[in-house]
């Protein structure tokens, strides 16, 4: 047996906390690295408390400037006992003699089928037509009807629909994990294509189980007039039903088993053809379930009873609030089995069985409404699935509760994989440790504000509910109010969890995160550029959503306040990554990545005066990427900072250099070195030039990223120097934000926490000045890091949404330049003399001007012309 070497290992530990029996449960878990650390994924290796080796499959991420590994994504099997926890060292080996041995998985393909061999099982999957399982074969004997297998779309209508695959790819070949991915359309008889899907078919070595992620999406634009989102938009797309059905071959009398609860006893009908049960989950089932966040196009609340309702040819056996259901059904050949992750979160939901088949109703027909997906609309669901022998005793509700492999806080540190981390234990300010106590913790922590507003449903489950808005609306309690990811919810919540270790943090970023890429990004490239594949901002202030949702603006907003012009779309300035980015790192979700990169890509086409509307007067930039506040704005801010900051990650992620080109070219044209900065107004106008520290933090992570390149450039000076050039400014101009509250329309408690944002500059500031400004702007820092903790207690406001999401990012940084105040960039000696400053004009207005100029010609023109003609 290969040992371990002692000298470099990496411990994960494996809590079990919901009292299920684990065995051989899949871990897939992203392990970062320092860097240098580890150059070769295949000298990894994986051992157990008792120094036995784990087989591993180990599948790079991301790489460092030097190419060494800084992500991998690490698949391994675990089991546990109820309630304990299972430790594993990984162990960075150069020399080890021979790799852990274990279960293998084998692929082969033909024209039409891909075929996996898990060992207990080989499922032939169909390259044409998504059902998603042709015919499973254990033991050499089928088990799967493929016949009376399917994916079945119902639109209003009553038309069926099927989903005809276009691509197939084998995109994860592994040995204990293989993943197929699908994509194709749903389809008419008459081929015309009704909506699109791709699906993941995930496969485990030695289990006769899979998992299969499966997302359909409206890819028309939205019609949006006059800037308004509301349902019942005519971009939008109804549908009835959308149900995924998986029948056993024909055998012995039909047998139904079902539980709707984890860890309760299954129960069984045995009664031939005339079974037909169905778990149908057609609300919440909280105090709040009819709240008005579940209304339809036209302003219906469309839940029709508490909770859920188990039937049996439409006689109900059993009922309650909240199901975690798992359905069986088998005959003398084994049992299929089905469970839906965040079954009733996500409601409406159903299984059923009958006749010897399990139908997954994704979109159940039930439901007294139809269903609405909006132009550029998304939704992924997980379902689980499990095929037994004869004898077998199959258990799904470790998918409702899966294991959450970790890593120390301190190990993360030490990456330094996330900036400025200090593990929690290492933060000596309680105080505000224990404001981020209470966003996990207690009445009021952020999953029970969920049920203020019934904070769930398919379109609305994974999101937080803005709270904070509430404070000056006058509209019926409790206002309806989605925050959309705003400043980084998603990164807030995974730096959180990576410096504590406390579970919940993952599992709020986990919910969030997804909700984020299906339902807050705009899917669709059939739109203008300044909106496609853009990411809606939250519910707009002090009012209520509406038939709105998640798209900000309302129809009904425009009426109750009496607005002619009101509407918009998709704005640079709420476009967040950095959480998804980690997210992606921490879990492979390649979701996550293609959104990070997506949401790059509209930066780019936003700014790109050939694909606006104005392009045959100027193909000169828009400005779209770079304004603050209004079109004419292009000096730092949110904006900019948004946009450079989402090229950077993409940019991370791909390492193709067009998004950093981007990003400097964004750089110089809002921020320099020798600003005029006194003619920004920035602390005599707060209300609109708050967001200049926001551009900062950018910039000083901006400067790392080069750092870590080794790119001392021209470009880097110039960064380097425009932000020592406002930090300076900032030392003997900033005030405590308390101070100008009387300077703003809204003065909330939000105000104070960007206190913390100055402090994160000067943080960065001291890093790249000299030694005595480094002294300067850290004792600023602290200055300003004490007025924020300070002066929020005087507000009971204090933990509302907004001000805790902001200080779970910002917060976390001074504790790390107050351990380490030496930590400073060393002297390079540079002599560029930036004297020239860029002065940018947006297309819009370049093409003003000439419109302006061709109108006088034409003018002119025809007045000549006409003077000609009258002479005659």
């Amino acid at each position: 047996m290969a040992k371990a070497d002692p000298t470099s290992s990496i411990n994960i530990f494996i809590r079990e906390h919901a009292g299920i029996c684990r065995r051989n449960e899949p871990i897939t878990l992203g392990v970062p690295f320092s860097k240098g650390a580890v150059q070769d994924p295949s000298k990894l290796s994986l051992f157990d408390s008792e120094n036995n080796p784990i087989p591993i499959q180990a599948q790079p991420l991301n790489l460092w400037s030097d190419g060494s590994i800084q992500w991998i994504l690490l698949d391994f099997q675990t089991s546990a006992e109820v309630n304990t926890t299972v430790n594993y060292s990984l162990y960075i080996q150069r020399n080890m003699s021979s790799p852990a041995s274990g279960p293998r998985i084998s692929i082969a393909e033909t024209p039409d089928t891909i075929i996996v061999n898990t060992g207990p099982a080989t499922f032939y999957v169909d390259a044409k037509c998504f059902q998603p399982f042709k015919c499973i074969k254990m033991n050499g004997i089928d088990f799967v009807e493929s016949r009376e297998s399917c994916c079945v779309l119902t639109d209003a209508a009553g038309k069926v629909y099927n989903p005809a695959v276009e691509y197939c790819t084998v995109e994860t070949i592994g040995s204990l994990r293989t993943t197929l991915l699908l994509k194709g359309a749903f389809r008419s008889a008459k081929s015309r294509p009704f909506a699109d899907f791709f699906a993941r078919l995930h496969f485990y070595a030695n289990h006769s189980f899979a998992k299969v992620e499966f997302t359909i999406k409206n890819p028309l634009a939205a019609k949006h007039p006059g800037g308004i989102w509301d349902l019942g938009d005519k971009g939008s797309i109804y549908f009835k039903e959308l149900s995924i059905k998986t029948a056993m071959v024909k055998g012995r009398t039909p047998i139904t088993e079902w539980k709707t609860q984890t860890n309760n006893p299954t129960n069984s009908i045995n009664s031939g053809n005339s079974i037909k049960v169905e778990i149908y989950q057609d609300s919440s089932g909280g105090e709040n379930w009819q709240s008005r966040n579940h209304v339809n196009r036209y302003g219906r609340v469309t839940t029709s009873f508490r909770g859920y309702r188990l039937t049996n040819n439409g006689k109900v056996l059993e009922e309650g609030n909240r199901a975690n259901p798992v359905l069986y059904v088998g005959n003398g050949g084994g049992k299929i089995g089905a469970a839906i992750p965040n079954f009733w979160q996500n409601f409406p939901k159903a299984l059923g069985a009958k006749q010897g088949g399990l139908t997954v109703k994704l979109f159940p027909d039930r439901y007294s409404d139809v269903f609405e997906l909006q132009g550029g609309e998304q939704k992924t669901h997980s379902v689980a699935f499990s095929f037994s022998p004869i004898g077998a005793s199959p258990d799904l509700d470790w998918v409702y509760s899966p294991l959450i492999p970790q890593l120390s806080p301190e190990y993360y540190a030490q990456t330094g994989v996330f900036s400025y981390l200090t593990a929690k234990k290492q933060d000596p300010h309680t105080d505000y440790t224990s404001l981020m106590d209470g966003i996990i913790e207690g009445e009021n922590n952020f999953i029970s504000r969920r049920e203020i507003i019934d904070e769930y449903g398919w379109r609305n489950f994974g999101d937080l509910y803005a709270d904070h808005e509430g404070l000056y609306y006058d509209g019926p309690k409790p206002i309806i109010s989605h925050y959309n990811n705003q400043y980084d919810a998603v990164n807030g919540f995974l730096v959180q969890y990576v410096r504590s270790g406390n579970r919940k943090w993952f599992e709020l970023a986990d919910d969030l995160a997804k909700h984020v890429i299906d339902i807050d990004i705009y899917h669709t490239d059939n739109d203008k550029s300044a909106y496609n594949g853009g990411l809606f901002w939250f519910t707009d202030h002090y009012i209520d959503a509406a038939t709105s949702t998640h798209r900000t603006y309302s129809r009904k907003t425009k009426e109750l306040k009496g607005l002619r012009d009101y509407g918009g779309g998709p704005s640079n300035e709420h476009n967040y990554t950095t959480g998804l980015l980690y997210y992606y790192f921490s879990t492979g979700n390649p979701l996550a990545k293609d959104s990070v990169v997506g949401l790059a890509d509209w930066v780019i086409n936003m700014d790109d005066g050939r694909k606006s509307p104005f392009r045959f007067l100027s193909w000169s930039r828009t400005g779209l990427a770079s304004q603050t506040g209004s079109r004419d704005y292009h000096k730092p801010g949110r904006g900019c900072g948004n946009s450079v900051n989402t090229l950077m990650d993409a940019f991370i992620l791909t390492g193709k250099r067009k998004y950093l080109d981007k990003g400097e070219e964004l750089i110089k044209r809002c921020v320099h070195p020798k600003d005029d900065i006194e003619s920004l107004n920035l602390i005599t106008d707060p209300e609109h030039r708050w967001s200049y520290t926001a551009f900062f933090q950018v910039l000083g992570r901006y400067l790392d990223l080069k750092s870590e390149m080794g790119e001392y450039d021209d470009m880097f000076f110039y960064a380097k120097e425009s932000l020592l050039h406002y930090a300076a400014w900032m030392a003997k101009n900033e005030i405590p934000f308390k101070q100008m509250l009387d300077r703003v329309e809204y003065p909330t408690e939000s105000w104070i926490v960007m206190d913390m944002r100055k402090s994160n500059v000067f943080e960065y500031a001291a890093k790249y000045a000299d030694e005595k400004s480094s002294r300067t702007f850290l004792d600023k820092s602290t200055q300003f890091y004490k007025s924020c903790i300070r002066d929020l207690q005087d507000f009971e406001t204090k933990t509302f949404m907004r001000p805790m999401v902001m200080l779970m990012n910002y917060g976390v940084m001074h504790s790390y330049f107050q351990s380490r105040p030496e930590e400073t960039f060393p002297t390079i000696s540079y002599k560029q003399d930036f004297n020239v400053l860029q002065v940018f004009t947006p297309q819009r207005c370049k093409a003003e001007k000439r419109a302006l100029v061709l109108g006088v010609l034409f003018a002119a023109v025809i007045t000549v012309v006409g003077a000609f003609l009258l002479k005659f």
